[in-house]
């Protein structure tokens, strides 16, 4: 109640404007807070179902990739055993391809061999010394000799020795070594034969002796004797092998 002079003025008001707001308030924030939480589950739901399919998608991705790969790998090892298979078979057909080239150059070799002794062309005939080749062994200033003799036009079995002849150089003077002096204990290495004959040994080289030639010497027997010789430089009578 104010005063009736005018100074003062009495306002009054009902008890339901006060209580009003208060009692509105909480369901207005209720209903704010559900509306958020619907619009922020809206969105994540429609987030989650697109991260979901994407997840799917790169799925599908990975298991086709893996698939192709593993095409791909099979497909490689498939051409590395290919590959594999096909270098053997052409490495085969190289060594069998040589194996022929070498028979075939032997058995020239041998037909030329066989021809000399069939049909020489100006050769005398009866006994020749064909062929004399060297090849060191293991053991050092040891040789290996190989010698063929021949019979040109001959018939009959001719028989004799072949003896072996080294010249070289020590100390500076010129030495001659023969029989012993090579290690041959026989002096001579006999042979018998009616068209060739391989004769195949041993000579020794001593120590401090550096050959320079070699002399083969064939000796037949009999009432008609024959002697043939055939003298070699030591690097033309060491074989290719030897000179290595």
């Amino acid at each position: 109640m104010g005063r009736l002079s005018g100074e003062y003025r009495v306002h009054f008001q009902h008890p339901l404007r006060r209580v009003l707001p208060w009692v509105l308030l909480p369901p207005l924030l209720v209903l704010g807070g559900w509306g958020l939480y619907q619009a922020g589950y809206a969105v994540g739901s429609d987030f989650q179902i697109s991260a979901r399919d994407e997840a799917r998608d790169l799925k599908r991705r990975v298991t086709t990739l893996e698939r192709e790969n593993r095409r791909l790998l099979q497909r490689n090892a498939h051409l590395e055993r290919d590959q594999l298979i096909a270098a053997e078979a052409a490495e085969r057909l190289r060594e069998s391809v040589h194996d022929m080239e070498s028979r075939y150059r032997a058995m020239e070799e041998e037909l030329t061999f066989y021809r000399s002794i069939v049909s020489p062309e100006n050769v005398e005939s009866g006994l020749q010394i064909h062929s004399v080749t060297l090849e060191p062994s293991a053991r050092g200033g040891e040789y290996v000799y190989r010698v063929v003799l021949t019979q040109i036009r001959g018939s009959g079995v001719v028989e004799g020795t072949m003896q072996l002849m080294v010249t070289g150089r020590q100390g500076g003077s010129t030495v001659e070594l023969q029989g012993v002096d090579l290690g041959d204990v026989d002096e001579g290495h006999a042979f018998g034969f009616r068209y060739f004959q391989n004769l195949e040994g041993r000579i020794r080289v001593p120590s401090g002796v550096t050959p320079r030639s070699l002399r083969v010497l064939a000796r037949t027997e009999g009432e008609r004797p024959r002697e043939v010789e055939q003298d070699l430089a030591w690097d033309a009578a060491l074989t290719t092998k030897g000179r290595r």
